[in-house]
């Protein structure tokens, strides 16, 4: 048996080689869509904000503001969130290649988890080692890497499971630390809708398992005390989602027939990255890989069924969710208002590859246990054919020139009858030669996971990913840029057809009212519908010829293109003008008009000064005739306060989602302050459970010093007693 430091070196360099081509000094693609999009810019706010002295409280890059510490996908109190912080330390921007490293990560920590937990289960190690690539580099986790919060939410499900199996081997609920472990990192890597398919996963696992009643129970209460370790996180996300109602994400369940191909041809529908983008759209790949599919035949000649039965519990309640038969599923979670926005259909296929992982490994490891004899040509020549397979898969991978749909059921031919020959030879061997093929084999396995899931249109994107600057931005003319950042108290409205999209503005310092994220309150989406239009749920378009909207959202520039609609409505208006002396591909108008994202409302005002302007203060010195009301064009979140010559003053909601503070007559300072109001107390309890987890961690330890001290003993005496009686 290797060392568990030793699988974890070499699992290491395996996954460095899987992802050779993302990861200097190779590197020549990179991770596209929502994680350079969303997850990325997300980070480095929060990179930023710290770097110059400031936790991230508040958010005013999009949406005119919102909480920052209380936007669960942020995940700011993900540990490895913190890591990518210290890789890219001394620079003035998070590197996006240490969210891609950090991210890269994951897929490690999880096969090693994997890996473990199987090996818990007194498998065959080869077996455990295949069963855990099956979880870690199949197709669901490589499809899904844009993807930060499911991701990490994903593969703390193996150390969740090897803490229930140990509780029940052990008719104790001391190994249970795993699943709180588990499930609060899962919970603070920011996607409640894979922490769902987490908790029902390992709910279902703990009651088919041996010890059942107690098992559950303790696995529930464990889960329960993971939320109070998640309460700096879930305190402050609670506070905002009382502005925001909830949706209806679950959908009809998933009815795609096609889909189940995806799990078993490794090319049936196309990502190659010379594929147009809208080829296969809304389609997916979910190949589970050689060891899965050979192994389900000898999953039924298995002796022992009861001890599949977890993992089939977990294969069975997720795919229940996920297909939502005859709407079983629709009619249990609808009279719920939170269950339909956190219970999501298609995140449940996450537990198939979950549940095919260690009935990847037991059906394997049933495999090798029958003896049988083979050639002794087979091992030379299994080991040539994998060698001269591997090696073209390769190059069609290099080319993107596999064969696609029904064709490419050729590979499910030619890889599964090497793949076979190769275990067969390696069950006949022994010694060097054994643990030779066993490498063999392992290497065939990834090159054909990597073959089909990297360097795909669906995880990777040609070249080096965009870099942001405080000096210059793509297509835009410096001198236009250093004006935008100089007025970064003035909002900007982006043409939704060319961009740039509004949250890139978090790397720039800039704000914008539009913007794309989950935590869109209502009373802003209602200020939205009234003074713009909604091209989707959460992405709207204000129209500049709106005059009355771009002052209420206080906006000075509107950014378009000669390619746009909106082009032509800009360049004869003449409440606009032109920015710049050249032509680029953003164009920049400046609103004459403009009025910055604060007011007066009342009588006649001398004078509102901006005093100071950080993200979680406004300060302001009014010098007014008489009394009146002076509004912040900021959203109005629980957490606002204000003063008024320091002394507190009531903060009322102003025009449907902004905020304003009554001043009297005279020259008075006014500050709007934010701070989340359950952070604190978040924090503390998050602590005085962090420390209970301590007690807990060490008490099983303990358990099992004293169990080993104990056999060691035992051990002893039978020893003695032998050589007594010689």
């Amino acid at each position: 048996m290797r060392s568990r430091k030793t699988i974890a070196l070499v699992s290491l360099l395996f996954t460095y080689a899987f992802f050779f081509e993302y990861i200097p000094p190779f590197r020549w693609v990179h991770l596209p869509y929502d994680l350079i999009g969303f997850h990325y810019p997300l980070a480095d706010y929060a990179f930023q904000r710290l770097r110059q002295g400031h936790f991230p409280l508040w958010d005013p890059t999009i949406y005119a503001g919102m909480s920052f510490v209380g936007n669960l996908q942020a995940a700011l109190f993900y540990p490895p969130t913190w890591m990518m912080f210290l890789f890219s330390a001394g620079r003035e921007r998070l590197s996006y290649q240490a969210m891609e490293d950090v991210l890269l990560m994951h897929v490690w920590i999880g096969f090693l988890l994997c890996y473990l937990w199987l090996r818990g289960k007194r498998l065959a190690e080869l077996a455990c080692i295949l069963g855990a690539g099956v979880f870690a580099f199949s197709g669901y986790l490589c499809t899904q890497l844009q993807h930060f919060g499911l991701v990490a939410a994903y593969i703390w499900a193996p150390l969740a499971l090897w803490g229930v199996d140990q509780a029940a081997e052990q008719k104790s609920w001391r190994p249970l630390w795993k699943v709180a472990t588990a499930s609060a990192l899962a919970f603070l890597a920011g996607y409640p809708p894979t922490w769902m398919m987490f908790a029902v996963a390992v709910g279902v696992y703990s009651l088919a398992g041996s010890w059942r009643g107690k098992a559950a129970l303790g696995t529930t209460m464990a889960l329960a005390f993971s939320m109070v370790l998640c309460a700096v996180q879930l305190l402050p996300t609670w506070e905002t989602t009382t502005l925001r109602d909830p949706e209806n994400r679950y959908g009809l369940g998933i009815k795609d027939w096609d889909m189940i191909l995806s799990y078993v041809l490794p090319n049936f529908f196309n990502f190659g990255l010379n594929m147009p983008v809208l080829t296969n759209r809304g389609k997916d790949y979910f190949y589970l890989g050689v060891p899965a599919l050979l192994g389900l035949p000898f999953l039924f000649l298995r002796r022992r069924f009861q001890d599949l039965l977890p993992s089939l519990a977990i294969l069975v309640a997720t795919l229940m969710i996920a297909v939502n038969p005859y709407d079983i599923v629709w009619d249990v979670i609808r009279h719920s208002s939170l269950l339909p926005d956190v219970v999501r259909a298609w995140y449940f296929l996450a537990g198939v590859t979950l549940a095919f992982a260690p009935l990847t490994a037991y059906a394997l490891d049933d495999f090798l246990a029958r003896k049988r004899s083979a050639p002794s040509c087979l091992t030379p020549v299994s080991a040539a054919l994998m060698l001269v397979w591997a090696t073209y898969e390769l190059l069609c991978w290099k080319r993107q020139s596999f064969a696609a749909g029904w064709r490419s059921g050729i590979y499910l031919l030619v890889t599964p009858a090497i793949f076979y020959a190769a275990m067969w030879a390696f069950r006949s061997e022994s010694g060097r030669r054994k643990m030779s093929m066993a490498a063999a084999l392992i290497v065939f396995v990834g090159v054909d996971y990597k073959a089909f899931g990297t360097s795909k249109r669906f995880d990777a994107g040609y070249g080096d990913a965009q870099r942001f600057s405080s000096t210059s931005y793509p297509g835009m003319l410096p001198e236009v840029y250093e004006q935008l950042r100089a007025h970064d108290d003035y909002r900007i409205v982006v043409d939704a057809e060319t961009g740039p999209e509004p949250n890139d503005f978090r790397h720039m310092g800039l704000t914008s009212p539009q913007g794309f994220d989950p935590l869109l309150t209502t009373p802003f989406r209602k200020m939205a519908e009234t003074y713009g239009h909604f091209l989707t749920d959460r992405i709207f378009e204000i129209d500049p010829e709106n005059y009355d909207a771009l002052r209420l959202f206080g906006v000075r520039y509107v950014i378009s293109s000669e390619f746009s609609k909106m082009d032509s409505k800009l360049k004869d208006d003449p409440h606009y003008r032109l920015l710049g002396s050249m032509p680029t591909f953003n164009r920049v108008y400046e609103y004459l008009d403009a009025q910055p994202p604060y007011s007066w409302e009342g009588g006649a005002v001398t004078e509102v000064e901006r005093h100071e302007w950080q993200p979680e203060n406004r300060t302001f010195r009014v010098r007014a005739a008489s009394g009146g009301k002076l509004a912040l064009h900021e959203q109005f979140f629980p957490g606002w306060t204000a003063t008024v010559d320091g002394k507190p003053a009531d903060v009322e909601p102003w025009a449907g989602a902004f905020q304003a503070v009554v001043v009297p007559a005279g020259e008075h300072t006014v500050e709007f302050r934010y701070r989340s109001r359950l952070l604190g107390l978040g924090a503390g309890i998050s602590l005085v459970a962090l420390i209970g987890l301590g007690f807990w961690v060490w008490a099983g330890a303990r358990k099992r010093g004293q169990a080993a001290l104990s056999t060691s003993g035992l051990v002893g005496e039978v020893t003695s007693l032998g050589e007594g009686t010689e």
